[in-house]
Formats: C-alpha cells, sequence, structure tokens
C-alpha cells in the first residue's frame, strides 16, 4: 500500500536567521506532513547522499503499523509504503540505494533489496524493541534495543545471532538500560550509547560480543553519530551534547544552546554536524562543537507564519547539506552556504 506525494516546486530557498552564527543556512520544506489517509508518526530520517531519502516509523490507527516513506529524486516527490508489518518501526540504515534493513517494536526488522519497494521480514530472535541498526556492508550489521540487547548478522540478516540480552527485563525499570543507538567502525571496533538510570556510552573490540562502559552521564542519551573513524558526537536529555575526537574512548560536553530533549545527531564530516530535538529544536556546528548555532525555522499553519515548535524526530547530514523531519513527517531541507 503505498501513495505518492508530489510536491510544487519552489523558486528559491529561504535564507534563515540563527542564533550566535555569521554564516547563512538556506532552508526549504521538502515535504509536508502526512494527510489524513495515510498518516504516520515518523522516528527517524535518513539520506544515502542527497538523492534518496527515506522515513520510518508508524502508521497511527492501523493495526499494521510499520511504515516507511521514500523519495529517490531529492525530495521533490515522496512514496508511502504502509502497513508492512505489525509493529512501529523505530530505526533504519541503508549500505547503498538498494539494500536497506528497518527495526522496531518485539524484535522486528523489515529488509529490502530493491530500495524499499519490497520487503521481506526477518527472524531476530529476540522479543524485545529494536531501537538502531547498523550495517557495515550488506553482509554485516548489528541492531540494538531493550534490556541491553545486541543481535549481529553476517548474512545479510538472513540469520541473526543474540550476542547480549534479547528478552525482557523481569524487573522493568531496576537497572534495565535500553540501547539506544549503535555505531561501528570495521567488524571488531563499535561504539553504542543506552538509557537507564543513567546514560552510558560503551564500546566493544570484539565485534559486539563483551562490551566496556567508558562514559557515563547523570541525563540519558539518545543518539551517537560519527563524522570519521574518530570524531563524533552524542545527544540526548535536558540539550546534552559531548563529542570525542578518539573513537568513543573519552567524551567532552559541549553547548548546544537549549534545555529541550536532544532525540537525533547526524555527523556530515569530523567538523560538521546537525542535532534535533523537542520544541521544534534544530542546531549544527562547523567547528567540531566549538560551537552551534540553532536555526529557527519558520513554518505556515492556519494560514500564519510562525516559528516550527513541533518535536524535530530525526535529522540526516550529508556534506553542507541535511534534513530534519517532525512527528507527522514535515521535512526540511538545509544548506550551509
Amino acid at each position: 500500500m503505498f501513495k505518492k506525494i508530489a510536491l510544487a516546486a519552489v523558486a528559491s530557498m529561504l535564507a534563515l536567521a540563527h542564533i550566535n552564527a555569521e554564516a547563512q543556512v538556506a532552508f526549504l520544506e521538502i515535504r509536508p506532513p502526512d494527510s489524513n489517509d495515510i498518516s504516520g508518526f515518523y522516528n527517524k530520517i535518513y539520506f544515502v547522499e542527497d538523492s534518496f531519502g527515506y522515513l520510518v516509523g508508524e502508521q497511527t490507527l492501523e493495526d499494521e503499523k510499520a511504515i516507511v516513506s521514500f523519495s529517490r529524486d531529492k525530495g521533490k516527490s515522496w512514496e508511502i509504503k504502509a502497513q508492512l508489518a505489525p509493529d512501529r518501526l523505530m530505526g533504519g540504515a541503508f549500505v547503498d540505494e538498494k539494500h536497506g534493513w528497518v527495526v522496531g517494536e518485539r524484535g522486528s526488522v523489515i529488509h529490502t533489496r530493491d530500495g524499499g519497494e519490497n520487503w521481506r521480514i526477518q527472524t531476530s530472535k529476540v522479543s524485545v524493541d529494536l531501537q538502531s541498526v547498523f550495517f557495515l556492508d550488506e553482509k554485516v550489521g548489528w541492531a540494538v534495543g531493550s534490556n541491553s540487547t545486541v543481535v549481529h548478522t553476517d548474512s545479510g540478516g538472513r540469520s541473526w545471532d543474540i550476542l547480549l540480552g534479547g528478552t525482557p527485563s523481569e524487573n522493568v525499570g531496576e537497572g534495565e538500560i535500553t540501547f539506544l543507538d549503535v555505531h561501528f567502525f570495521d567488524e571488531k571496533n563499535g561504539v553504542l550509547v543506552g538509557a537507564g538510570a543513567e546514560g552510558v556510552v560503551m564500546i566493544t573490540s570484539d565485534g559486539g560480543t563483551t562490551w566496556v562502559v567508558v562514559h557515563k552521564s547523570s541525563a540519558n542519551y539518545a543518539s551517537l553519530a560519527f563524522g570519521d573513524k574518530n570524531n563524533g558526537w552524542v545527544v540526548g536529555q535536558d540539550g546534552m551534547v559531548e563529542a570525542t575526537t578518539d573513537g568513543g574512548k573519552t567524551w567532552t560536553p559541549q553547548n548546544s544552546g537549549v534545555e529541550e530533549y536532544l532525540k537525533d545527531v547526524a555527523a556530515a564530516d569530523g567538523k560538521t554536524a546537525w542535532l534535533s530535538g523537542d520544541n521544534g529544536t534544530i542546531g549544527y556546528t562547523a567547528d567540531g562543537g566549538k560551537t552551534w548555532s540553532l536555526v529557527e525555522v519558520p513554518v505556515t499553519i492556519f494560514g500564519k507564519k510562525s516559528p516550527l515548535k513541533r518535536p524535530v524526530t530525526g535529522i540526516a547530514a550529508f556534506k553542507k547539506k541535511a534534513w530534519a523531519v517532525t512527528d507527522f513527517g514535515r521535512v526540511f531541507h538545509f544548506q550551509l552556504q
């Protein structure tokens, strides 16, 4: 089941004012919120280079909740794939414009080999919610989720192995850690972030079988991103941003300029990264995080322009470009000038 949303061409991009920055950011709304006939709630946005983008989430008021929306023409039109699986989707990974995986509630994994036209359900062997997935290539990948769960495949998902966790906690909330995001540099070395009684950053050097806590925070983490093998960022509660320059071994606080819950971070390179969060928060750095600039996005609601206040649930970055999505699927495109 799908629907194409063709967006009218816009003659020019708008230069936006933002906080604490001298440069300009060009802005364009490239997707309106979903209509009532196929309404989605979206958790993440991803772009493969700048031509192929997709959103993952859930279709509201439906039993078969899993929904993915695609653009293969830089956001000019979007195709909705709905009712793909029973549960809502939380995170995705494409290694190119054809091969992708999306994970979600109750161990859900779906896979495409044709750029999202068709999807197959894979068996993760776990019953907990999977929050994030990362693939090095068409074969090797990992997914992480609730109750300290890590699963791994070296067959493109035809078979998944449980490395850690996999079953719901008997005492929910008592020491349970939800792994929310994961990144691997090669088949042995990776980093993940978790949330529980406190936030944790963990690293592995054996492909995910064992993990070591290298950093803790009183605020919970939500997302991580690396621009290269050394430079990366984590974001989370209370406007928290922390950065690493040694591949995740040590972390240093940075000033995001906000106190909102930051939901996502994306890195274009070792110096450039974008973040998003509650209350319309969108920000970026072009100097490795020494300064973060906030972008105020105007939207038209009932014929009146006002600053965006919806949660910005996902952010994607590529070179000097970025894309952000709100909870109900409004997508913005940004260009650093």
